[in-house]
């Protein structure tokens, strides 16, 4: 039979509480007066205990959730019985004194239990249980800490644990152990650890600093990793191109590969399913760093966009946000390091595009081209025409 443990009223004016930490975990037996987990209300942090035998069938909120009052936190399954451990069972499961000792420590931190004297005398404070133990046997007053705005109220244990290293570590050596997630006992704490001291450690021991990807960098590798499965092939060739004053190269490029893809209707064409969707505008992708960022920048009919018109759209390209509409509906991109003094590189095809062009470096009135192309949408000989066309197309563009 199930049974609803539900978050209890612990005050008159408690119309919701915080679930501080669970003492058990699916699957756990449990029986009637034992603990099951801390809970927050507004004046308070009080045990919950269960009032019947059982297991624990499911926790139905997280640590950290608020949750109001009379409404379930937990399901007792109550008819599997807890079974009375045997005596050779019981001999069995019961740790010995040592073992015994070494359990109630591991509920602590590490870097508490190294610091912690033998000795622990009682502590005043509004703290959780846990956090009051902890503080009793590292010698913390959390009354006077909370009084002097030290330590927040309730204080718990992570509180605890932050306060005893701010006696072992300067602000910015805590700083970093928490930037590159070094364990504070790393350090023999027999004395106050500065940030030297720590850069040293992590010099030495050639640790990482984590950096979390951002949103747009996981767009970019999910986007990598589809191309990579496509079957691709590379065309290089080398055009002739006369640059215009006061036009950006990247707009002459454009504009010339927008033109030469209605001549091209693969060009302009996705794969779906078994048909091809050959789309009538010239849209082209165009790569583009902001930042640490990277995005494909789609310009959008550019075959009837004026050189101009579109040169004013890429001028304008690293001074704006993007919306999702201009980041999606092309069908051919292009990139271009020539800006880096790149010479010669392929590129991974964004999307569903059927191919990519990226453009090296200007050198003496030409640029190297790698095109890079999806074998499902144009075959050796349509990439060859249309690069033949892109080339006589480039030569004459002056």
């Amino acid at each position: 039979m199930d049974y609803k443990i539900v978050m209890p009223v612990l005050s008159d004016t408690m119309d919701k509480g915080k679930l501080i930490k669970w003492h058990v975990h699916e699957g756990d037996t449990v029986h009637k007066g034992d603990v099951i987990a801390e809970v927050e209300s507004d004046k308070a942090i009080m045990e919950v205990q269960t009032f019947k035998d059982g297991v624990v069938k499911k926790l139905l909120v997280k640590e950290g959730d608020e949750v109001p009052v009379k409404e379930p936190i937990a399901i007792l399954d109550t008819e599997t019985k807890p079974q009375a451990p045997t005596k050779k069972e019981q001999a069995k499961e019961e740790p010995s004194k040592e073992e015994s000792k070494v359990v109630q420590k591991s509920e602590i931190p590490s870097i508490l239990q190294e610091l912690m004297p033998t000795s622990a005398p009682p502590v005043e404070g509004y703290a959780s249980p846990a956090a009051k133990k902890a503080a009793a046997k590292a010698n913390i007053d959390i009354e006077t800490l909370q009084k002097e705005g030290v330590l927040p109220k309730p204080a718990h244990l992570k509180d605890i644990s932050e306060e005893l290293l701010k006696r072992y570590f300067t602000p910015k050596a805590l700083h970093l152990l928490k930037e590159y997630g070094i364990e504070a006992n790393s350090f023999t704490l027999d004395h106050k650890i500065d940030e030297e001291e720590v850069q040293d450690f992590i010099m030495k021991n050639n640790i990482p600093k984590p950096f979390p990807l951002s949103s747009n960098r996981k767009a970019v590798i999910k986007n990598v990793e589809e191309s990579a499965k496509k079957p691709t092939y590379l065309v290089m060739e080398t055009f002739d191109i006369k640059p215009y004053k006061n036009v950006k190269l990247t707009s002459i490029l454009i504009k010339t590969i927008a033109d030469v893809m209605q001549r091209h209707p693969l060009t302009r064409a996705i794969l779906e399913g078994d048909r091809y969707l050959i789309y009538p505008s010239s849209n082209i992708s165009v790569a583009v760093a902001k930042g640490d960022d990277l995005f494909m920048v789609v310009c959008k009919d550019a075959q009837q966009k004026s050189l101009e018109a579109i040169d004013e759209w890429v001028r304008n390209l690293k001074n704006r946000d993007y919306s999702a509409e201009e980041l999606s509906g092309s069908t051919f991109g292009i990139s271009n390091l020539g800006m880096f003094g790149i010479k010669r590189f392929s590129a991974m095809i964004n999307k569903k595009d059927s191919g990519i062009a990226a453009f090296g470096t200007l050198y003496d009135g030409k640029i190297d081209v790698t095109f890079t192309f999806d074998h499902r949408i144009l075959n050796g000989v349509d990439a060859a025409k249309f690069v033949s066309d892109l080339k006589n197309s480039f030569k004459g563009n002056g």
